[in-house]
């Protein structure tokens, strides 16, 4: 058992002795995707449907699995954490879809929720090699706890709160800074997910630097318009090539995330 304080903690149940290091379950999770055959086979999908090239689509995919739990490194999370255990982290997601959103705006490549909403609903999932490539990146960090959570009100106004608090004063629990560094030296990503890997770390470091920038304002928009496209359950439920794709890559990312938990919550 590590002493509080000392560790980013991804889970952390005091009542019966168990944590989960933050940043061991991200690159856990981040292996997991890389090494999955439904990686390999989903990546040669969406070069082809998306116009995207391997090497690109697969480290959307791995950037996904990287970031899913970023968000869990805010203070806001980890104050909890430090006290008397976490075993739950409201409304994570979103911080880490906001994380992820504001590196790969910082990166050059900026995505609206209206280009969220018209690769959801298009039948062709087409927006353009850089934002498609974000989209990958970005919703399946927001919608991987869609399914577990959309019917008890995880969008409830209790758990915007908690992202509020965090959109209004960002704050990064100072171990996790320090871990984070660890997840630069991820191998197989390519060289336009190392780019936005490496400025994640960048963010994380000085994430208060950016509060007064149109890149985070921008940011802070998507992820509170997002909250509320997930809370009217993604508009409707038809069918759509977009919409199966995102999940397709939710779906690899949940595989691992659940495996990989596992080994230390049970």
């Amino acid at each position: 058992m590590s002493r509080a304080g000392h560790t980013c903690y991804a889970y952390r149940d005091v009542s019966n002795g168990l944590e989960e290091d933050l940043v061991e379950h991200i690159l856990g999770v981040a292996s997991c995707c890389a090494e999955r055959w439904e990686t390999r086979a989903l990546a040669s999908k969406l070069s082809r449907v998306l116009g995207l090239g391997l090497d690109v689509a697969r480290d959307a995919i791995l950037l996904a699995g990287l970031f899913h739990d970023v968000g869990k490194a805010a203070q806001v999370y980890q104050e909890p954490c430090q006290r008397s255990g976490c075993t739950e982290f409201h409304g994570h997601y979103l911080v880490s879809a906001f994380i992820a959103h504001l590196a790969l705006s910082l990166s050059g490549v900026a995505i609206s929720v209206r280009d969220a909403e018209e690769f959801l609903s298009s039948s062709s999932a087409r927006l353009g090699g850089d934002k498609a490539f974000a989209v990958l990146v970005v919703l399946p960090i927001a919608f991987h706890h869609y399914h577990q959570v959309k019917g008890t009100g995880s969008y409830s106004a209790a758990h915007r709160s908690t992202v509020n608090n965090f959109l209004g004063s960002p704050l990064i629990y100072g171990k996790c800074v320090e871990s984070f560094k660890k997840i630069t030296s991820h191998q197989g990503i390519g060289p336009r997910g190392r780019e936005v890997l490496e400025k994640v770390c960048v963010v994380l470091t000085d994430i208060r630097s950016y509060v007064e920038s149109d890149s985070y304002r921008d940011s802070k928009l998507f992820i509170l318009k997002l909250g509320e496209l997930v809370r009217n359950g993604l508009r409707d439920t038809s069918i759509t090539l977009g919409k199966a794709i995102v999940e397709a890559v939710t779906g690899v990312v949940n595989l691992c995330d659940g495996m990989v938990a596992a080994r230390k919550r049970r």
